[in-house]
């Protein structure tokens, strides 16, 4: 009884999801990737729950999720504990090659905790992520709503110009963002789109704000 009284101890620091994923804000594509400030695609390769500080509300299982990066979409300049970066040239910030992302809930021991908003990782698993600041450390954006499953499909050596390596797939659903699953190379040309759409918005504001000084 003691042991099951410590996995539901720290139901205090689960108030947000307590509902559920009812309680999350839905996010379309477009706010998803403008509130995300890294987007990049790549293979866990470690997971670790540990106890940690939830929002102050106390303590709570926060599984910390190691990636091997193998594509970024989205980069934000600045150190971070959480990700890696491989030099190219003096001066640069250099190509990332690990982040570290987190979510809530977790499994140490016989104890475990779950959140019903929040995506889960397994070692191996191939993902596309979105991810943004949260609790003091990066995290998926959106919660469930910034992970995906990334699948490559049989390779088609029948057709005509097929390359033999298969399609890699998003794996989208009716309750994210990405609606349906759909080729990781169009919906980085959608992002790729959305992103320069407010980089170009941006800059005619600031442009107007000067012609009105």
């Amino acid at each position: 009884m003691k042991k099951h009284r410590l996995i539901f101890l720290p139901a205090l620091c689960l108030l947000a999801c307590i509902e559920g994923r009812a309680a999350v804000v839905e996010l379309d594509l477009e706010k998803l990737t403008l509130r995300s400030s890294h987007i990049f695609c790549g293979e866990v390769i470690a997971t670790e729950s540990e106890w940690g500080d939830f929002l102050g509300l106390g303590r709570a299982m926060i599984t910390k999720v190691k990636i091997k990066v193998s594509e970024v979409w989205k980069d934000s300049l600045g150190k971070r504990p959480e990700i890696t970066r491989e030099a190219e040239s003096p001066g640069a910030p250099g190509k990332i090659t690990e982040i570290t992302i987190r979510y809530l809930g977790g499994r140490i021991g016989e104890r475990w905790q779950r959140c019903a908003a929040s995506p889960t990782f397994s070692r191996g698993e191939k993902v596309l992520v979105f991810a943004s600041e949260f609790n003091n450390s990066l995290w998926t954006t959106g919660w469930f709503q910034g992970k995906y499953r990334l699948e490559r499909t049989s390779p088609d050596q029948g057709r005509p110009g097929a390359d033999g390596a298969g399609k890699l797939l998003v794996r989208g659903s009716q309750q994210l963002p990405v609606k349906k699953p759909m080729e990781a190379k169009a919906l980085r040309l959608m992002v790729r789109r959305l992103l320069l759409e407010r980089r170009s918005s941006g800059r005619g504001t600031r442009e107007k704000r000067g012609a009105d000084r």
